[in-house]
């Protein structure tokens, strides 16, 4: 049986999270921002939300890891510096597996 390492776990469902988000976004549609800041720790993936018919609202979607999605505001800082910590581990990851071929 192969044995995968934690940070390669993480990356692949980083990785899911991001392949999925164009199918998930047709179901999941903010229409309003939900309160208060979401903690880094509980956050698993975004996928982003653009203003179109059915969704009236520009917005982030933080997935968590119980599959809740929680709609935010992109223009609160707190919002852009989750997304900045999320893509910084990304390539952290990235740079690791590079590194170790």
């Amino acid at each position: 049986m192969a044995h995968i390492s934690a940070p390669a776990l993480v990356f692949c469902l980083i990785l899911s999270v991001c392949l999925f988000s164009q199918q998930a976004s047709a179901l999941a549609c903010c229409r309003k921002y939900s309160r208060g800041e979401l903690p880094i720790g509980l956050i698993r993936g975004y996928s982003i939300q653009t203003l179109r018919k059915i969704c009236n609202i520009d917005a982030i979607i933080f997935h968590t890891p119980g599959g809740k999605n929680v709609c935010a505001d992109p223009a609160k800082p707190w919002v852009m510096d989750r997304i900045r910590i999320l893509r910084e581990r990304v390539q952290a990851l990235k740079n690791k597996k590079l590194q170790s071929q």
